[in-house]
């Protein structure tokens, strides 16, 4: 499982849920993710990346969670006991193909598909670096990191580094 919690997204997606939860709360939406780097196909991570998505949706919000947000100034109570009780749900995401690629589709409450993007993406990235990205050149790596080494050594503060 790739995703481990909730709280494993970026903070303004809580910010963003709180004001539609207040402001729009029956607002619906739609957005796709289709990757459009060349030569790079997705598709034969869609089972792995079902079978990610099925694992975080698992997930709920834990207590310490909960209080940890809770204990954000602008975070309020209302709105941590909705997401006391919020969970996400498969039937919001598509994952299917399109023109010979992979696409993710999203479309619902926008409530409840907020969640989704940050964690979805990050799957995504992780799927592929493990599975279809050529092997790291940690020699290449090892080079240019020896390269900015001796570029900061140069700086006029360069008993710092």
């Amino acid at each position: 499982m790739i995703i481990q919690s909730l709280l494993d997204t970026d903070l303004y997606k809580f910010s963003m849920m709180q004001a539609v939860l207040h402001q729009h709360p029956a607002a619906r939406v739609e957005y796709r993710f289709q990757c459009r780097t060349p030569n790079v196909d997705l598709r034969p991570l869609a089972d792995a990346l079902r079978a990610e998505l099925a694992a975080l949706c698992a997930l709920r919000f834990q207590d310490d969670e909960l209080q940890w947000l809770a204990g954000l100034r602008y975070i309020k109570q209302d709105f941590v006991e909705f997401l006391r009780l919020f969970h996400l749900q498969e039937r919001f995401v598509d994952i299917d193909e399109h023109d010979g690629q992979l696409v993710i589709h999203i479309k619902g409450p926008w409530l409840h598909t907020i969640p989704f993007e940050v964690p979805l993406l990050a799957i995504v990235s992780e799927l592929y670096h493990r599975t279809l990205a050529p092997a790291p050149d940690l020699e290449e790596g090892r080079h240019r990191l020896s390269a900015k080494i001796k570029q900061l050594q140069t700086l006029p503060d360069a008993a710092e580094f």
